[in-house]
């Protein structure tokens, strides 16, 4: 009998009793295969988008938050998160201008899986923050629109969700196919140019190329400014002389003052979204629609921004989509007046 034949067999062998008995292998966005256990009871995320992931599948699984719940990533005094994510205890992790979590704190909750953002600026942090530690870390990806069904399912089998994964991914794949159906009869030659306000002076902006311009282009926009992102912030600062020379269509604005003063402002009165009316207000209760942070809630965002600007082709009740998303994502119950409150932001 030759030994080397059995050799691979006997590493398979070991490497399968080597898990601990009640655990399960995934492959996560990385392409790292994470050993997770087969029940889970505490998980912490790294950044609002994977803690937001677990919110909307299992908010009694986690155990902290990684931004305070009165911060610039939620809506001043929102009451559309649960009393009980707004309770956790804040933790910081590895996001915008995080430096990261509290190491000491975050171990003292005993997370059993952490699901952290798979994303160019933050992963190589995050993997040497946990390296010492034998706590599975599962990187999901949801930078673009399209990523957000796949990043629902992948974070249901890792925290021992997966129904709810599938439930919700496949409800988010509905969604954004019905906004495709809109967009899709429409050249992009004839897609409405839109310039991406931020900042109190709207001169902070995104290049084509950003994730965080990627939901504009999904709901049937075209950028003005091309290029890629070159920090995991963006905001990209552009002269208002660039602007007037671009004369985007509609200015989709972060902040409502700014929306407001452009109106009367005459240094922009002779841009065309000035001249018509078009200056929308991203809905942002509990959290930005469309951006900041990239999450699941543009879904609902592209949803909106689609049928502001298809109103004739959109296909669907904008006011009842966003009831149904609030209560299957968010756990909230709001009513028809609430949901044309959030649709229409002052």
């Amino acid at each position: 009998m030759n030994p080397r034949l059995h050799y691979p067999r006997l590493v398979s062998l070991l490497l399968v009793f080597s898990l601990p008995l009640s655990a399960r292998s995934l492959t996560d966005a990385a392409g790292r295969s994470v050993t997770v256990p087969d029940s889970v009871q505490r998980v912490a995320g790294t950044a609002p988008p994977p803690t937001l992931l677990v919110y909307a599948l299992a908010p009694d699984l986690l155990v902290s938050s990684d931004t305070p719940a009165v911060s610039s990533f939620y809506a001043p005094g929102t009451r559309l998160l649960l009393p009980e994510f707004t309770r956790l205890p804040v933790v910081g992790g590895w996001h915008g201008s995080s430096r990261g979590a509290n190491m000491e704190a975050l171990l003292a909750l005993d997370p059993q899986v952490v699901v952290a953002w798979r994303n160019d600026f933050a992963m190589e942090p995050v993997l040497r923050s946990f390296e010492k530690f034998d706590i599975p870390v599962v990187f999901v990806n949801q930078d673009r629109v399209a990523d957000i069904p796949g990043a629902l399912r992948l974070v249901g089998q890792a925290i021992g969700r997966a129904e709810a994964g599938e439930k919700l991914a496949r409800d988010a794949e509905a969604r954004l196919a019905q906004v495709r159906k809109t967009v899709g009869a429409v050249p992009p030659e004839k897609r409405p140019s839109i310039y991406y306000a931020q900042g109190a002076d709207g001169l902070l902006t995104q290049f084509s190329g950003s994730y965080h311009f990627d939901p504009f282009l999904v709901a049937g926009g075209r950028s003005l400014f091309p290029g890629e992102q070159k920090t995991m912030m963006g905001m990209e600062r552009v002269s208002l002389e660039q602007i007037l020379e671009s004369d985007p269509a509609v200015i989709v604005a972060t902040d409502t003052r700014f929306a407001r003063a452009v109106r009367t402002d005459s240094r922009w009165s002779g841009i065309a979204a000035v001249r018509d009316d078009r200056v929308l207000v991203i809905p942002r209760d509990p959290v930005n629609w469309l951006d900041r942070p990239p999450c699941f809630m543009r879904v609902l965002g592209v949803q909106w921004l689609a049928s502001v600007l298809y109103p004739e082709a959109y296909p669907g009740n904008i006011v009842q989509e966003t009831i149904t998303f609030y209560r299957d994502y968010l756990h909230q119950t709001i009513d028809e007046k609430t949901a044309r409150h959030l649709l229409a932001p002052q």
